[in-house]
Parts: structure tokens; sequence; C-alpha cells
């Protein structure tokens, strides 16, 4: 009678084969889901800059002004208060910086900007044109 012998199993060039392809898709995942934490975090300055320049024209509609503001979500989340003490619906998320300059002596027009601090990317708004803008963080906004 013959015996059969099996020699089931993996191989150590197999092994290894499958190890690799894990590793080089676990990068890929995980850079995916960096890069979709960043886009969701400019996507929440955006959103912060637009309730703010809301907040920004309630304020001008009673008092016939806009109002200089900065606030940064440094760890908590930070609320736009306007200079008669009121609080806005705008929160600016742990990471998210947000400021607004007016213009003129009369303070008719402001500009704002905000950014998630991870990005590389600002998102801008103009009261004059009523249009945002995205554009690259110079060095002076890494800060």
């Amino acid at each position: 009678m013959k015996l059969f012998r099996s020699n089931s199993g993996f191989t150590l060039v197999e092994m290894t084969a499958v190890i690799l392809i894990i590793a080089v898709l676990a990068v890929i995942y995980f850079l995916e889901i960096d890069s979709y934490r960043d886009r969701r975090m400019s996507e929440m300055a955006a959103k912060t800059l637009m309730l703010a320049a809301k907040a920004q024209e309630d304020f001008f509609a009673r008092e016939h002004r806009y109002f200089d503001a900065k606030i940064s979500g440094n760890g908590l989340n930070s609320i736009l208060t306007t200079p008669d003490g009121i609080k806005t619906q705008v929160v600016a998320p742990a990471g998210v910086a947000l400021n607004i300059r007016t213009k003129g002596f009369e303070k008719k027009a402001f500009t704002g900007s905000a950014y998630y601090k991870g990005s590389k990317m600002v998102h801008k708004y103009d009261s004059e044109t009523g249009k945002m803008t995205v554009i690259p963080r110079s060095q002076e906004d890494m800060e």
C-alpha cells in the first residue's frame, strides 16, 4: 500500500507576499483617512466663516456697522460674541481659526478668513462681493 504525503500549508514566500499586500493596503487606507479628515475640517472652517458672515449681517442690520472678531477653537469649541455681548450661532470647532476685519473708518464692509490649523488651504470671504474663495495658506497663516 502506497502512502500519500501531503505538503499542505503555505511557504514562507507566500506568507511574505500576503503580509506585504496587507501592509500596502493599510498604508493606502491611513493616507485616505488623513485626507478625508483634512477635507472635512476644511469644510467646517468654510461653514464657520459663512455663519460668521451671517452674524455680521445680522449685527449690521441692528447697528449699521460691522465688527472685528478673532476666535480660535484651541482644544474646545469657541463661540463668536458680538461687541454688545450677544452670543451668535457661530461655533469654531477645535482646530479652526476665524478672523474678521472691518474695512474703512465707518466699518461698512469686512473681510473674513477661516482655516483648519492642519490644512494648507484658507477660506476667504469679502462682504463687498459676497464671494468666498479658497487659497493656499501663506507662511504667516501657518503660525
